[in-house]
């Protein structure tokens, strides 16, 4: 299934940002989501690309997001919260990584906006963001 779906976004030669895009239109209000990338999940360095896939979605409240990781040496590293957040991003401090098959799960209640970057990678641009709204 795994090696399907990067298969598809290969064909198609989607990138990110096209990808957030295409996935924000396809789940309209009822997050039905499409088949290149489960609904409510973010692809950490998918194709060894330094990027995560997409680079910003938006989630409900009480939604939970999940990573997986697609590449090695990664992490999530928490920037950005709302006042009330609590979210750590990925266990330890930001030296830990985390490499192929590991999967990070999230579950979101305050509205807002929440930035991350991976700590290794971050002056290549490996960015996202998740935004929380009613």
């Amino acid at each position: 299934m795994e090696h399907s779906r990067v298969s598809r976004r290969r064909l198609l030669g989607v990138g990110a940002s096209t990808l957030a895009v295409s996935l924000a239109g396809c789940m309209g209000g009822d997050g039905d989501g499409g088949d290149d990338i489960p609904e409510n999940t973010v692809l950490v360095g998918p194709d060894n690309q330094l990027v995560f896939e997409p680079d910003s979605l938006t989630v409900s409240p009480g939604t939970e997001v999940t990573w997986e990781w697609e590449s090695d040496t990664h992490n999530i590293v928490v920037e950005n919260q709302p006042e009330d957040a609590s979210w750590e991003g990925t266990e330890g401090d930001s030296n830990n990584l985390f490499d192929t098959g590991y999967v990070y799960s999230y579950t979101f209640e305050t509205p807002g906006t929440y930035e991350y970057y991976c700590a290794p990678h971050r002056q290549q641009g490996m960015a996202g963001e998740i935004i929380v709204e009613e």
